[in-house]
């Protein structure tokens, strides 16, 4: 009986999300199959088995799509503008974690939900973070970092609106859909994929599921330039298993979420993007680009959503892309596993205290 409820729990996410894309909604098939399955767990039934291969699966089509994005073009972009990129994503990361201090404050939480909750751009590779942190808040950082997405998608076209048509306009091909372009030499990909997975859970990385396909594809991209994105209902799909496996989850906890939590998460977020305009206000002082572009560069939510916003707003694309790649390799290669080093660093800390008393 628990797999067909599982079944009509799928059911129910499909038509939730599928009810939010039409209404326009942000991430609607990750949305969507969060709300469903809270929705279900609490009114319907708890009785269901959500296999955690499922969730994985959805890891890894992100994790593609991450990497489907870095090609050649892309680095050249990189390299013309690199000391900005790179400055501004420095100074995004401190301000987060400075706020992260406050953040802590404000909630009485633990540092690993504090800076899980605080780092942006990084949904995903967060959450699935803080599942494997004992002392994290799963709810707090999943809900900071969600609510932060929905703050991003209302607060940055209004700001960026302010100098809208300032853009250059200048917009990337889009990149043929997997499945429209596939041959036989891909296998080379798929074959790669569990090798590398492998590799990274013996290393102990961190989001090995989503990192092992990401440098698969990155290195094909690199050695081959033949380029390609992943196909939509791809997409949909992993949001649709990952977002059931974080509504399992929530599930639970969602009555543990207080109005000291949401006035906490709120501030935070609003501080974050202010702090990011701030940054940006004085970056405009040393370089060429406008308000808007490098506004979105430098903008704390997801590619996909601030790419949308750029296209509205005519913004260059291009240079946009480019900053918010940079950032994404810069938060899974170096500031997660330094943030999992760290973590790991304290867990051993506080055994051997308890060990000793």
């Amino acid at each position: 009986m628990k797999y067909m409820n599982l079944v009509f729990l799928f059911i129910a996410a499909i038509v939730l999300s599928a009810l939010l894309q039409w209404v326009g909604m942000v991430l609607p098939w990750l949305f969507g199959a969060m709300m469903a399955t809270v929705l279900f767990y609490r009114l319907v039934t708890k009785a269901f088995h959500y296999p955690k291969w499922l969730g994985n699966v959805g890891l890894v089509i992100i994790g593609a799509e991450i990497g489907s994005a870095f090609t050649l073009q892309t680095l050249s972009d990189m390299a013309d503008d690199y000391i900005n990129i790179i400055l501004i994503s420095l100074f995004i990361i401190i301000l987060s974690l400075i706020l992260a201090r406050f953040f802590m404050k404000m909630t009485g939480c633990t540092m690993e939900t504090a800076v899980l909750s605080s780092i942006p751009g990084a949904l995903s590779q967060m959450i699935v973070m803080a599942e494997e942190e004992k002392r994290a808040d799963l709810l707090l950082v999943t809900m900071t970092q969600m609510s932060r997405i929905v703050l991003v998608v209302i607060f940055v076209p209004l700001i960026a609106s302010l100098t809208k048509g300032q853009g250059t306009s200048e917009l990337n091909e889009t990149a043929a859909p997997l499945l429209s372009v596939v041959t036989w030499d891909m296998l080379w990909i798929i074959a790669a994929v569990p090798v590398i997975i492998l590799i990274l859970m013996k290393l102990k990385f961190p989001v090995p599921f989503m990192m092992g396909p990401m440098l698969a594809i990155l290195g094909w991209n690199m050695a081959t330039d033949y380029t390609f994105s992943v196909d939509t209902e791809f997409m949909y799909a992993a949001q649709l298993f990952f977002g059931i496996r974080i509504g399992v989850q929530l599930s639970a906890l969602i009555t543990q979420l207080n109005s000291r939590m949401i006035a906490a998460m709120f501030i935070q977020n609003v501080l974050v993007i202010a702090g990011t305009m701030g940054i940006v206000l004085m970056f405009l002082l040393v370089t060429d680009h406008n308000f808007t572009d490098l506004f979105l560069s430098a903008a704390p939510g997801g590619i996909g959503q601030i790419i949308i916003v750029a296209v509205e707003m005519g913004a260059n694309t291009a240079m946009i892309s480019s900053y918010h790649i940079f950032r994404i390799f810069f938060i899974l290669l170096i500031i997660a596993p330094l943030i999992n080093y760290l973590l790991r660093r304290n867990r051993r800390r506080r055994q051997h205290a308890d060990d000793g008393a």
